[in-house]
């Protein structure tokens, strides 16, 4: 098979968001690369490349735990693919065939050298993300699959556990039995669960409606319990479902499809849910909303469980200023990496943002007790490294700008440019993190501008694009004062 690119929009749910832009050098020309527009994340919209293909040839392991390639392998299946985007290591194998086979690859499965074995029974027939990733209609009945494997190769997730809140999906209740492996059965089709055997040492997710005393004519059931997570009491909390819509001009809308209440122990249902993307929200009074979940309901029958809990709001309140001490007015401040003191991450439904006013000072009360970093952002100034870490709640903190450095390049072409040049400017010593680093094209006029740049020591050099390093200019030193703009140019080689 000739190896293809592949373009597509994939709704990506909140729980797997990207986490790293993946490369293709370190994949054959056999496989299949699919770059998807990651949306499940509103508010935020990322390319990335998921890297898969179809067929059954053996993938050679890629540092599985023992006896994972056989099952990954497995003579049914139809296609593979691996994530998460950022970070990769998280194996999926889709497959095709009847219970005898499925028994034959659960009983592999429960021989794994992996504490956390997890299989997954769900109503209705199952589809292969890498057959139809964006849920097209034409293509669901090609892309049906009977159960599907999940695999981590233990080194990635172990990087994804280090990654900043924002990016690591990891459950913190979870993170302890190290990096789990999961087999998802779908009895819609070929399979009947009555002829499935179960091993020892497997833990079963029964998903379907019986297990949960509903039936076929429920359709999707949703339910959950909401608890207090400060001291575990239930919550009789509102829970709203909201369909996710993308706008043609960017960002999201959310409306609201459906709503119910929970009992007093916290508990809380919904019968006959709306299919398609959607979130799910929770609310009471005196507490901070959290989005529980997202989820792509498919138009079948279907259970679906989304517990949560809910923290009062931590207020976190301050002034910007600039070096001098004076206020700054407008400056807009974005809290990343939230993480609550109880119950991980915290994903609110109020967009974690907000403005300074004229006398430079903000409050925002959207944040649950916990931790999380402030980064500040105002046209013409600067807060040179990275986020400044919080404690929620907190009161006068103050975060200081500086007046930030401007740069004008230009390319002087001894012949004719080449197709295409790229400029680099990095900091003395070479980039590293919390330091700024900046490269770009340069434009029909053989110019690139670099803005708000941290004041500092600078190298900057040119080389064309594509090229290699003998083609690269002199690199030139430069410094770049707080609100000035320095006019530099570089000779082409």
């Amino acid at each position: 098979m000739t190896g293809h690119l592949r373009f597509a929009v994939l709704r990506w749910h909140r729980d797997d968001e990207p986490r790293r832009l993946r490369g293709l050098n370190r994949f054959t020309l056999a496989s299949l690369c699919l770059t998807v527009v990651l949306l499940g994340a509103p508010g935020h919209e990322a390319l990335a490349l998921i890297m898969g293909g179809v067929g059954n040839k053996p993938i050679r392991d890629p540092g599985w735990p023992k006896g994972a390639a056989a099952l990954f392998n497995h003579e049914g299946r139809v296609a593979y693919w691996e994530g998460p985007p950022f970070g990769g290591g998280e194996w999926h194998s889709e497959c095709r065939g009847d219970a005898k086979a499925l028994n034959t690859v659960l009983a592999g499965f429960s021989q794994l050298d992996v504490k956390s074995k997890r299989v997954v029974v769900h109503d209705g027939v199952g589809h292969s993300f890498w057959l139809n990733p964006n849920r097209e209609a034409a293509k669901r009945a090609s892309a049906t699959i009977d159960w599907s494997l999940m695999v981590w190769v233990p080194a990635n997730w172990g990087a994804l556990r280090r990654l900043p809140a924002d990016l690591n999906r990891v459950d913190p209740r979870e993170a302890a039995k190290g990096p789990p492996a999961q087999i998802d059965v779908y009895v819609g089709g070929g399979i009947r669960w009555a002829d499935v055997s179960m091993p020892d040492g497997l833990d079963l997710i029964d998903q379907r409606l019986e297990a949960h005393g509903f039936t076929q004519a429920d359709g999707i059931v949703v339910e959950g319990k909401v608890v207090d997570l400060a001291n575990q009491r239930p919550i009789a909390a509102q829970m709203r479902l909201e369909r996710i819509e993308t706008l043609p001009t960017g960002g999201y809308r959310y409306v609201n499809v459906a709503e119910t209440t929970a009992d007093a122990q916290g508990h809380w249902v919904l019968k006959k849910a709306p299919a398609g993307w959607n979130r799910i929200v929770i609310e009471a009074k005196g507490f901070v909303p959290r989005v529980a979940g997202h989820a792509q309901f498919e138009d079948h029958p279907a259970w679906a469980s989304y517990d949560s809990g809910l923290l009062p709001s931590a207020p976190v309140s301050g002034v910007v200023t600039d070096d001098r001490g004076l206020p700054l007015e407008d400056v807009a401040l974005q809290f990343h990496d939230v993480v609550a003191t109880a119950g991980g991450r915290y994903e609110s439904t109020h967009e974690y943002a907000v403005k300074t006013g004229a006398d430079g000072r903000f409050q925002f009360s959207h944040l649950p007790p916990g931790k999380a970093s402030i980064w500040v952002r105002k046209k013409g100034y600067v807060r040179p490294g990275l986020g400044q870490p919080i404690t929620m709640p907190m009161d006068d903190i103050t975060l200081e700008m500086t007046m930030s450095g401007h740069i004008k390049i230009k390319v002087d072409f001894k012949d004719n440019p080449p197709g295409g040049y790229i400029v680099h400017m990095n900091p003395v010593g070479g980039a590293a993190v919390g330091k700024w680093s900046g490269s770009g094209n340069i434009n029909a006029m053989n110019e690139l501008a670099f803005e708000d740049v941290p004041p500092g020591r600078y190298v900057v050099y040119g080389q064309p694009n594509p090229g290699s390093e003998d083609q690269q200019t002199k690199s030139v030193t430069v410094d770049l004062l707080g609100g000035v703009t320095t006019e530099l140019i570089l000779k082409a080689k």
